[in-house]
């Protein structure tokens, strides 16, 4: 008999569900979705999703990974949850949504944020500024412009899966700072803050300890009753698990559809570029995030796909596209500087990208590879001080913007200086959430 944690990550574009083997620390098996609960025809700087359609995604996820066969269901102790940060809805105490997820996304909170002295935001509490998309202020923006039904309950999309698998509401530090308004180092709300934004104090779930149990799944999703849902954690923090194991002694650099670098620190430590994020069971991750990341890539894949097009009628395949970027990048004797902050960062969002250094005899597609690989990374690494980095001995890699490309990995390690790891496993968070249940729950 062996203890299966099965595990949901709740990603922006793709869902994923696994069955992880606590005895030995092995997935068992993997089934994943689109998450195609995006709404369309939304007006601009709107991004929203709808939660009933990620649950039933998530839903159906578990009862696939039951309907396998891989492992009996007598067998699972516990469910484990990762989701995407920063984004907020609004349900009553039955969990009936009031509002659609507004997501990371979405930008409408952005005057609301350029109306805020950052001066006097108390980044020594929260660990982060105030960004458009993070909860805090698409609250703020819902009182000011339309008000908070009565009786509302903000949870993130994550909690409210867990919520609606076992009718119990609540919220971890992870997720809690994420929107922006927590103080970090106390793991409790920053009620001056949440008085200065007018947010009303009990629309705010309550913040339970690291990976609470927070009661037995009461879902018709075909598991026995006493299978317990633990409290979701921060996809951030569930990937550095994920990659680098509970022992926070590496560096991860993460570049998928966006990109982060996360430094694990026992103490507290606001720097400018980086946010101060809670790690569970103690610690913080010092995160740099890149707000374009992997999309530069496939913004100039587009571009070569518009252009294969326009030229000759015929339209390419993504996957084939992007293995001839890779083999023009590595083949390339010269480098393009390009600057990859083609949607700015999360302190000027104003900032453009760009393309420099272009002479008569090094425009071509390989140099023009070259240099947005290098961009990409070198706009993450540049947020960390080298030498914070070489205290670590390996930097771990994850995510299909660098897995795949070997140029990537390279440029890693000479912007870093330390040894580059790519990590095997795959749905990285869905583990990380997994190890750290385990851990919880005293089954590891």
């Amino acid at each position: 008999m062996s203890d299966i944690i099965l595990s949901l990550d709740i990603g922006t574009s793709k869902i994923a569900a696994i069955a992880w083997n606590c005895s030995n620390k092995e997935t068992l098996d993997i089934v994943s979705a689109v998450n195609d609960s995006t709404l369309a025809g939304l007006p601009s700087k709107y991004h929203e999703q709808d939660p009933d359609c990620v649950y039933r995604i998530c839903s159906e996820l578990l009862m696939k990974l039951i309907e396998n066969g891989t492992f009996s269901a007598t067998d699972v102790k516990t469910i484990a949850i990762s989701g995407q940060m920063h984004g907020v809805l609004l349900a009553n105490k039955q969990l009936r949504p009031l509002s659609n997820l507004m997501t990371w996304c979405d930008q409408r909170s952005a005057k609301l944020v350029a109306s805020i002295n950052r001066a006097n935001w108390p980044v020594e509490r929260t660990g982060c500024y105030l960004h458009a998309g993070y909860g805090g202020a698409t609250l703020a923006m819902l009182v000011s412009e339309q008000g908070i039904p009565a009786g509302a309950i903000a949870l993130t999309i994550a909690d409210y899966v867990a919520a609606r698998l076992c009718g119990v509401i609540g919220i971890d530090a992870s997720h809690a700072a994420s929107w922006g308004i927590m103080d970090v180092k106390n793991k409790c709300w920053d009620r001056e803050l949440i008085d200065r934004l007018g947010i009303p104090f009990d629309v705010l779930p309550e913040i339970r300890s690291d990976l609470f149990e927070l009661g037995n799944v009461t879902a018709d999703i075909r598991l026995p009753g006493n299978v317990s849902v633990r409290l979701p954690i921060g996809d951030n923090q569930a990937s550095f698990f994920g990659t680098c194991g509970l022992a926070n002694d590496a560096v991860l650099l993460n570049l998928g559809t966006g990109g982060q670098i996360s430094l694990p620190s026992p103490e507290f430590d606001f720097k400018l570029e980086l946010e101060t994020r809670p790690l569970p069971f103690g610690g913080y991750l010092q995160v740099g995030a890149s707000l374009c990341g992997g999309r530069s890539y496939a913004h100039l894949k587009d571009f070569f796909k518009q252009a294969l097009m326009s030229f000759s009628g015929q339209e390419f395949d993504d996957g084939e596209l992007y293995r001839i970027m890779d083999s023009m990048a590595g083949d390339a004797e010269t480098e393009l500087a390009v600057d990859t902050r083609f949607a700015g960062t999360r302190l000027d969002t104003g900032l453009s990208g760009s393309i420099k250094g272009i002479k008569t005899d090094n425009f071509t597609p390989g140099a023009l590879c070259r240099g947005f690989t290098r961009g990409m990374i070198r706009e993450l690494t540049g947020m960390v001080d080298r030498s914070a980095v070489e205290k670590f001995n390996r930097v771990m890699i994850s995510g299909n913007g660098i897995r795949k490309n070997p140029l990537a990995q390279q440029f890693i390690m000479e912007e870093l200086g330390i040894s580059c790891v790519s990590v095997k496993s795959k749905e990285e968070a869905a583990v990380g959430a997994a190890m750290a249940a385990a851990k919880a729950g005293g089954l590891l």
